[in-house]
């Protein structure tokens, strides 16, 4: 193969088949299609991978991203179907071995779930849209080895990068996808160098790089021309990992001429999405603007689309055949496609029948086996037991409960830190057992469900009736909070909606002042109470400061902050926007380090931050 390239537009050569082999980290299974048949003689397809946003991270000269690729057909007779398999992003959760299995059988055979064999003769590509790495509990075990062999067991002939891929930081990235065995896209940022033919390909941008990400539109119609008038190339391929309105924007940007995008295989949106040329709807909640059944596990249809989205979590495909030819003048082009998209594959009616790959479960079983390993490894000591009994931290502050919310606070250096007891799942009073530490696996019975952290901007006023919320006559179900920032007094006396009183706002620096009901604050808390369950509607509406997509997890940020001793306690080993906030957490809740094992020490108590004046109706 050609030799890559460091140049800004990097994935999108084309390469040629001459003397000089793959490097063998890029080398594929020649059980492996790469090719696709566009008539009677050769062409060319490309597959261009960009994305949208980019975390700030430091990272090595050599960049995870200088692993990219394209495609060129072989010669051909005839115009033959090419099939391409799309899976979206966010395939990271691996816990259910049985559905991954069966979603990798029906990646290789899709008649398994559509039922009439009808299955492609001509050449194939499987195109994965980025977050394959992060996060989920066994990535913040393992930070992204379980995806690797997986990804390489499914056949993935290319991939782009997605945001959450850049979790663990630039220098992490580059090892996890030097243990794949395809190319992986990014077009549109790049990083300075003093080389005058243009900067590296950035995988983990310092600050002042951000202004060179360029708009997506922008780059889609400069390299599609090159790659049209300079490479000789018939289709191009947008691989993307971006919102869905940022897809629309660059597909109307590059409906015609020598910027033509063809089809734009899009990442991040969470769902299965199709859009032809006219169906500009930016709401990826719609499969297809006019479509009466929505909600269908599985749709077939004929047409000219030009974005296709995939779902996500093992249950999302779509399976996409195209018919390649020319047209009058010779144009080398897509004649027509045909789509079937699953939108759920646990929920289509044969999915009993669909057989359980077993190349898949043994990788998955060496991995679940590699989890049992690792949980076992000791993280951290506490002087004091934390309470984290379901009955107690749902209807009264406890010492866990402080510790946690003191962590996230410190974390996004915030006004106030809410965790919704119900994220509290271990039950049980956490304790070293004689001079044994505490392990990974507490720390995940703790916080197992990888709850996204985020901030909000938010009143007093919402402030005051989120409070009376966390108290209601259903606070058992897990709404109840656990502060940091705030005190206040509680009479469960009261009628329901009064019973909280003297609420006290305790800024990092100052006076203790009443909570301002007109005044905003910062506030940092679960994504699922901010979304509105639990009762906390009065969430919704506030301004989002840190989305999911920027932040950290529960697990994630209690891993992080317990899995250095006091010798590398500098040593983050996360990406760089975190790590400032992780040094905070730790500032915050450990209070010293073994003499002998060097491993943290924390020794939360019970503060009255929730003074209950009567006991009654807990």
């Amino acid at each position: 193969m050609r030799d890559i390239v460091h140049s800004r537009i990097c994935p999108t050569r084309v390469l040629t088949p001459v003397s000089k082999a793959r490097p063998k980290s890029c080398k594929r299974q020649e059980r492996r299609h790469n090719y696709l048949n566009f008539g009677s003689k050769p062409g060319r397809v490309i597959l261009l991978g960009r994305f949208a946003g980019l975390p700030p991270s430091d990272g090595p000269h050599h960049s995870a991203l200088q692993r990219c690729g394209g495609y060129r057909t072989p010669n051909a007779t005839g115009r033959e179907p090419s099939l391409i398999k799309d899976c979206n992003c966010v395939q990271y959760h691996i816990s259910d071995s049985e559905l991954v299995a069966k979603f990798a059988s029906v990646l290789e055979d899709p008649s398994l779930a559509t039922g009439d064999g009808n299955t492609s003769s001509g050449p194939i590509l499987r195109v994965f849209s980025g977050d394959a790495f992060s996060p989920s509990l066994e990535a913040a075990v393992l930070r992204g080895d379980h995806m690797a062999p997986l990804l390489d067991g499914l056949g993935i002939d290319v991939a782009c990068y997605g945001n959450h891929d850049f979790d663990f930081g630039e220098d992490r990235l580059v090892e996890l996808v030097s243990q794949t065995r395809f190319p992986w896209t990014l077009a549109n940022a790049v990083a300075p160098t003093h080389d005058a033919k243009g900067g590296r390909l950035l995988a983990g941008a310092h600050e002042y790089v951000v202004k060179e990400l360029e708009h997506p539109a922008t780059v889609a119609k400069r390299v599609a021309t090159r790659l049209r008038l300079e490479e000789s190339c018939d289709v191009v391929i947008a691989v993307t990992h971006m919102r869905l309105v940022e897809d629309l924007e660059t597909l109307n940007s590059t409906l015609s001429g020598p910027e033509r995008i063809d089809l734009i295989l899009g990442g991040h949106d969470h769902y299965v999405v199709r859009r032809d040329p006219s169906d500009d709807n930016a709401n990826p909640e719609v499969l297809q603007s006019g479509l009466h059944e929505q909600g269908a596990a599985m749709t077939e249809c004929d047409g000219d689309f030009r974005i296709i989205k995939s779902g996500t979590d093992w249950r999302g495909l779509s399976i996409l055949q195209l018919r390649l030819g020319s047209k009058d003048e010779g144009e080398r082009t897509i004649l027509d496609m045909s789509l079937r998209q699953i939108r759920d594959l646990k929920k289509i009616s044969s999915y009993e029948q669909i057989p359980a790959s077993q190349a898949t479960l043994a990788i998955l079983q060496a991995t679940h086996d590699r989890i049992e390993q690792v949980v076992t490894q000791p993280l951290f000591r506490t002087a004091s037991p934390l309470d984290g009994r379901s009955h107690i931290i749902r209807s009264q502050e406890t010492n866990l409960g402080n510790m946690l919310a003191d962590a996230v606070r410190a974390f996004y250096d915030t006004d106030i830190g809410f965790v919704n007891s119900g994220a509290v799942r271990c039950d049980r009073i956490v304790e070293c057992d004689g001079d044994a530490p505490l392990c990974i696996r507490d720390v995940i019975e703790i916080s197992p469900f990888d709850n996204a952290f985020v901030v909000k901007r938010v009143s007093g006023r919402v402030l005051s009736e989120a409070l009376e919320n966390s108290v209601s006559d259903a606070h058992t179900d897990g709404r109840f909070l656990q502060l940091c920032g705030l005190t206040m007094r509680l009479d469960w006396r009261r009628p329901e909606g009064s019973r909280v009183s003297e609420i006290l706002f305790h800024p990092r620096q100052g006076r203790i002042q009443p909570l301002d009901a007109d005044r905003m604050y910062t506030v940092t808390m679960i994504d699922f109470i901010a979304s509105g369950f639990d009762g906390y509607t009065c969430f919704q509406d506030c301004e989002t400061l840190v989305d999911t997509e920027g932040a950290i997890t529960d697990t994630n940020m209690l891993l992080e902050i317990f899995k250095v001793g006091r010798e590398d306690a500098s040593e983050s080993g996360i990406a760089d926007q975190h790590a400032e906030g992780i040094q905070r957490a730790r500032a915050a809740v450990i209070t010293g380090y073994h003499s002998e094992d060097a491993l943290p020490i924390v020794n939360p108590v019970v503060e009255s931050r929730i003074k209950v004046m009567h006991e009654a109706n807990l």
